[in-house]
């Protein structure tokens, strides 16, 4: 029993003796006091008797067994000894009189009288009162558990999603990683300086990637960190750079970013560019309206088509739709010559999104 049961009961109880009160006083013409001090008296005993009950009803019978006939005898049993202690108190120890009906008959007919009076009143009040707490206890009950499976399948989602990612990885990091090493020993014979910065850069971008791999949350700064070794290890071969951008804040910076978004578009853009020397690649970042805005700029047409085929973008919407559902938006776009992937996600900082 809490002290939120004691003041809703009291309350309940008081709130309908007034209104008891209140329509006999419109049916009687006036006020009398004892009919009025036995009603609320009544009201609140079989209340707090009728209360007790169901808590004890409430132990018996856990919401998952949804079994009605011990709320029945509660309430029974509330009513009863409720109207029982109403009635001595008011005629053996206050020595109210009983209504000029049964003033005539003998103290046992007094009783029976006055004690189904109110027992019969208690026990409709009080059990459709009763009626609706279960109802709401079960529902809640059920909604709890509907929020148990909903968690339970987001976790399984959330497991899902860590093996697509692992995947995804699993996709760029190997053909990567062999295509540079192939890189390398070719340029090894035909120009070793090259290759000894792109060696170099391999190991740059591998110190950045690894310690990651099993990190779903990281920051804006670190992941444009990982795509600029990324593209800076392949640019020796490929002539595709990413260009610096100073102008960030440490707002930006700290932003909360998933994991492995930025590298399969950039490494669908860098496909694009088999021939080309010297082409570059852009990474504007921004926060606006609570939104993390980034923007990846190409020179040529790496983000022209957008495709519902496109299994990368696919993905990559996929594991957005999961994380943010309708509140992240990849769209690609061409202007002026030169094709942009804006990405925009919700705003926030990585502490937030570890806590």
């Amino acid at each position: 029993m809490t002290p939120k049961h004691i003041v809703y009961t009291a309350l309940f109880g008081l709130a309908w003796g007034l209104f008891v009160i209140v329509m006999a006083t419109s049916f009687l013409a006036r006020f009398q006091l004892q009919p009025s001090v036995n009603a609320i008296l009544s009201m609140q005993f079989n209340g707090f008797a009728v209360l007790f009950a169901v808590l004890v009803a409430d132990q018996v019978s856990p919401p998952a067994h949804r079994r009605h006939w011990p709320y029945v005898v509660a309430v029974t049993v509330g009513v009863v000894v409720g109207s029982l202690l109403v009635s001595f108190l008011t005629q053996r120890v206050l020595g109210f009189a009983v209504g000029s009906t049964y003033r005539a008959s003998g103290p046992d007919e007094q009783l029976r009288a006055f004690f189904f009076r109110h027992a019969s009143h208690a026990f409709v009040v009080f059990g459709l009162v009763t009626c609706v707490y279960v109802s709401h206890r079960w529902a809640a009950h059920r909604t709890g558990v509907l929020r148990a499976i909903q968690l339970d399948h987001a976790e399984m989602e959330k497991r899902l999603l860590e093996s697509r990612l692992a995947a995804m990885q699993a996709q760029v990091e190997p053909g990567f990683l062999r295509q540079t090493l192939e890189g390398v020993a070719r340029m090894y014979e035909t120009d070793a300086r090259n290759a000894d910065l792109m060696l170099r850069d391999l190991i740059v971008y591998l110190r950045a990637a690894i310690p990651r791999v099993r990190q779903p949350v990281s920051t804006v700064a670190q992941e444009i960190e990982l795509a600029e070794a990324y593209l800076n290890t392949l640019g020796c071969a490929r002539g595709v750079r990413l260009m610096r951008r100073e102008n960030r804040t440490r707002i930006v910076d700290n932003a909360r970013m998933p994991s492995m978004i930025l590298l399969p578009l950039l490494n669908r853009a860098r496909a694009r560019h088999v021939d080309d020397a010297g082409d570059s690649l852009a990474i504007d970042a921004a926060v606006r309206d609570d939104r993390l805005c980034l923007t990846i700029c190409d020179c040529r047409d790496g983000f022209a088509n957008d495709v519902a085929g496109d299994v990368d973008l696919a993905r990559i919407r996929e594991r957005l739709a999961v994380l943010y559902g309708n509140r992240a938006r990849l769209q690609l776009r061409t202007r002026a010559g030169q094709s942009e992937a804006v990405l925009e996600i919700p705003y926030e900082t990585a502490v937030d999104a570890m806590a």
